[in-house]
């Protein structure tokens, strides 16, 4: 049994859904890429009764707390770091996945992360964040169907290293939960089904893009598919991205970013190139216009690390 079990995650980047309203079909295929930076920092120790303490400690708490229950886990939850919630990086995944595995491992037990997520109520639409967490790299999900328990892995790809993100986060925040059903639930016809078709063309466009190493395609499909996806969304947000994403976006393609996207409901916005010299030439000039934080961060090619104290 380990005595104390420390897990440091990923966050992710969501970089677009492909069906997320036409019903009748599969809906919400899913695709995103793990980054090295934020992240949550989760200690969990023995303990004889199941407490949580630090940020956020008391939304963990009602997540977990019928999991661990059910599995009869005890112990003592340190949320040492938190990725701040509803900005787009699948904060609120990461953190439950984070607590529940931890927990499991030092009560003996190894619960696969998709177990706790359907245990805890997470990925109603999306599985990336599960899968990033598990196994990191680019990861696209199946979506889901009306027998679906928890969108299936559809492919998990390692992502070129080289390749670095320029993340905005905008002041604002994004949809929380409850708006986020909302919105799902609505009967949505007025969504074109040709906008699924593309969507669906420019997520394989960009998985080959990943396996091929190819930058060009990648950027290309990219900028496509969230520009495909965003005009989905654009009656609840304002237009193809949100007000304060739009913004983000613009000043990105002004520095001659060419891929560029809003994660997940934003306000973060991510722009990728080649390397590490061209993201910090033009993160110089970023900072200086816009109003909020905007940092590099790198692709990470594995899930959350998990150190054990015996």
């Amino acid at each position: 049994m380990a005595r104390e079990v420390k897990i440091n995650t990923p966050s992710r980047l969501h970089f677009g859904m492909v069906n997320p309203f036409i019903r009748g079909a599969r809906r919400y295929i899913s695709a995103g890429v793990a980054v090295s930076y934020p992240n949550n920092i989760v200690i969990v120790k023995e303990g004889s009764e199941l407490r949580v303490e630090g940020c956020r400690s008391d939304e963990v708490f009602t997540r977990i707390k019928d999991f661990a229950a059910k599995h009869g886990l005890k112990g003592i939850i340190e949320i040492r770091e938190c990725i701040p919630r509803h900005i787009g990086l699948g904060s609120t995944t990461q953190l439950v996945l984070a607590a529940g595995y931890g927990l499991a491992l030092v009560n003996n037990r190894l619960i696969d992360p998709v177990e706790i997520a359907v245990e805890t109520g997470l990925g109603k639409y999306s599985g990336v964040g599960t899968y990033v967490f598990k196994h990191g790299g680019f990861v696209v999900d199946m979506g889901r169907s009306g027998s679906t328990v928890f969108p299936p892995l559809l492919t998990r790809l390692e992502f070129p290293e080289e390749w670095v993100f320029i993340i905005a986060i905008p002041s604002g925040s994004g949809l929380d939960e409850e708006r986020e059903d909302r919105i799902f639930a609505e009967e949505n016809w007025n969504i074109p089904v040709e906008l699924t078709w593309k969507a669906s063309y420019h997520l394989i466009e960009l998985s080959s893009a990943v396996a091929e190493r190819d930058f060009d395609s990648f950027v290309k499909a990219l900028t496509a598919l969230q520009e495909t996806v965003g005009s989905m969304f654009s009656r609840y947000q304002g237009g193809v991205f949100s007000v304060n994403s739009a913004r983000a976006i613009k000043l990105l393609r002004e520095n001659g970013v060419e891929g560029v996207g809003q994660s997940s409901w934003g306000p973060a916005v991510y722009g990728v190139v080649k390397g590490l010299d061209e993201a910090e030439a033009i993160l110089e000039k970023l900072m200086p216009r816009l109003n909020g934080k905007v940092f590099i961060t790198s692709p990470r090619n594995k899930g959350a690390e998990v150190v054990e104290e015996k």
